[in-house]
């Protein structure tokens, strides 16, 4: 059975510290880490703004899953997975139903992975709709039944957008070339996977690590609200679970290959927000659209991330020192073994002599600074507080001797870990004109939803939203992304201009909702066909937010990107209430 376990809000906040980036809320959504676990930061936070709300009310109800998701090589399995926890189960069996939450109701539901674990959390100062979205998080997390249409449509669809979103970025295609062709033992899985490695992953695989991997008997929930009775929460939430545990929601599983090999151990502690360096490699990298062989030489020393906190402190001063030699900086996501990075990039192809001597100074200008071990607590500032404080309970419970942040920890002096270097060769990436890109459109081998009519006699309605409807309201939404800002000025300026309201660049875009259509966006929202382009992979990210007092829907990543203006038109304009049918337009 499932171990639950509620925290105290007085638990200790750290000092200092350092926070991950996130992304676009989406079906699944990993908080997306700079270097680690998953990608880069996408500057799509859009559940940050609601969570602060929530956190400002009288004591939100706040739970946290805890799975251990190790990552398979470079294949991307863990992350998949994470997104197919929220593509429907048996009795949660609309694909949306996260979507309308998370849009409608007074709920932040989402997840986070690092360092070989995957937090699920939910977030509601409502009892009753907190229980049952803690229902619902675990009803997805134990599910093993997925159609294999879903199946395509989440792995070859949103997953890939999602990560050749994160591939445009010069700095994730660097890190990228350095993780690939690194041989060394402790080299980083890369668990959010790359656009090509997702597409190896076979059902079967899927399936397989889920039925592995998200077993109930490995799933930890930590639950918390300042002015609750623990037992009181602890009782409600078991219950709702049991309930799931006695329909057997998971029981019609498919039966899957095992992999290959086994998953690596997990890693126990946590990363900071950090953007990935950008690595001075060729300057092959703004070529046009190519694949092109880079071969500067990547020395790597491999120390424990209890060092981490002292040397962020004197990372700028270390890369003063060696502009002109090379580049050097900090990977500081902790791998499968606790350690994290140091790493320097030769400025050109040396030969041995040049790099034992650059190896030398590196060390050298390296044990000029007092580095000492320290624990390393986890913060990320895109989470609320209460999420974070659940967070660092189970690491300090996983961590006995991380009980005080920065106290001196009894370890090997930092520089017997300098005497090991790895020297591995940059591998080859595919590298864009960044700007000719940006405005390109992704090829599309997708039926339209722009083209094709909605049936909805099919679909199921979310639940969560069916048994809350006096909680839906407009008021719920979320703040707008911050990647969507730029675009959505220039309607914001032109509110009086109702030829104005669509504004499209590359495959993101936003549409300008007029007053006179807020009335009907509830029921809109609630419907499958307006999420539609989500859920059959069209794109990576599709919402309805607020900027600057108005109300915008939005796509990021968006195969359809320059037809949405015709279907947002349409969707608000032909919706009709009595039949709950959006008629697309042809």
């Amino acid at each position: 059975m499932i171990n639950i376990r509620y925290v105290s809000r007085n638990a200790q906040r750290p000092e200092g510290g350092s926070s991950s980036s996130s992304h676009i809320i989406s079906a699944g959504s990993t908080r997306f880490h700079d270097s680690s676990g998953n990608g880069t930061n996408t500057g799509i936070a859009a559940k940050t703004n609601k969570t602060g709300n929530l956190e400002c009310r009288k004591s939100p109800f706040t739970g946290v899953f805890v799975v251990n998701t190790p990552a398979h090589a470079h294949s991307g399995v863990s992350h998949l997975a994470e997104h197919m926890c929220f593509r429907g189960s048996p009795c949660y069996p609309a694909d949306h139903e996260l979507f309308v939450a998370n849009a409608l109701l007074p709920l932040s539901i989402n997840a986070t992975t690092y360092s070989g674990c995957t937090y699920f959390y939910v977030q509601s100062d409502n009892k009753a709709l907190f229980i049952s979205a803690i229902q619902y998080l675990y009803s997805g997390l134990v599910n093993t039944h997925y159609e294999k249409s879903k199946f395509e449509t989440e792995r070859s669809g949103v997953l890939v957008n999602e990560l050749t979103l994160l591939e445009r970025n010069i700095d994730y295609l660097n890190n990228m070339a350095i993780r690939r062709s690194d041989t060394s033992t402790m080299a980083y899985k890369h668990a959010g996977g790359f656009s090509d490695s997702v597409l190896e992953i076979g059902f079967d695989d899927l399936i397989d690590y889920k039925k592995r991997w998200y077993d109930g008997e490995h799933i930890t929930l930590l639950v918390s609200g300042a002015d609750t009775d623990g037992d009181e929460i602890i009782s409600l939430s078991r219950q709702a679970i049991a309930e799931i545990s006695d329909i057997g929601c998971n029981t019609k599983s498919c039966d899957a290959m095992p992999f290959n090999e086994a998953a690596e151990a997990p890693a126990s502690t946590l990363k900071r927000k950090a953007t990935v360096p950008v690595c001075h490699i060729s300057r092959q990298l703004t070529n046009n659209h190519q694949v092109k062989s880079i071969e500067n030489d990547v020395s790597t020393w491999w120390v424990p991330q209890e060092f981490t906190y002292d040397l962020l402190d004197v990372e700028h001063q270390i890369k003063s020192r060696f502009i002109a030699s090379g580049h050097f900086f900090i990977d500081d996501e902790v791998n499968h073994a606790g350690m994290i990075a140091l790493r320097f990039i030769h400025n050109t192809k040396t030969n041995t002599q040049a790099r034992t001597d650059a190896h030398k100074k590196v060390v050298s200008v390296l044990t000029e600074f007092n580095v000492e071990a320290k624990p390393r607590l986890f913060t990320d500032a895109k989470l609320p507080q209460a999420v974070q404080q659940l967070i660092r309970d189970y690491q300090q419970q996983a961590n006995s001797r991380y009980s005080e942040p920065r106290s001196s920890l009894k370890t090997k002096p930092f520089t017997e870990y300098l005497n090991n270097v790895h020297v591995c060769r940059t591998g080859t990436h595919e590298t864009y004109d960044k700007g000719k890109r940006a405005d390109r459109p992704i090829k599309n081998n997708w039926v339209s939803t722009t083209e094709v009519a909605v049936e909805l006699k099919d679909k199921k309605s979310a639940q969560l939203a069916a048994d809350f409807p006096s909680l839906l309201s407009l008021e719920n939404l979320p703040a707008l992304p911050k990647l969507l800002h730029k675009l959505a000025e220039p309607t914001v300026k032109a509110a009086q201009n109702s030829e104005e309201r669509f504004q499209c660049i590359g495959n993101n875009w936003v549409y300008r909702v007029d007053a006179q259509f807020h009335r009907h966006l509830i029921v809109i929202m609630a419907s499958a066909s307006f999420w539609q382009p989500r859920t059959t992979g069209e794109c990576y990210a599709l919402g309805v937010a607020r900027f600057k007092g108005l109300i915008f829907i939005y796509g990021a990543q968006d195969r359809q990107a320059s037809r949405r203006n015709l279907w947002c038109k349409n969707t608000l304009t032909q919706f009709d209430l009595d039949t709950g049918v959006s008629k697309s337009p042809a």
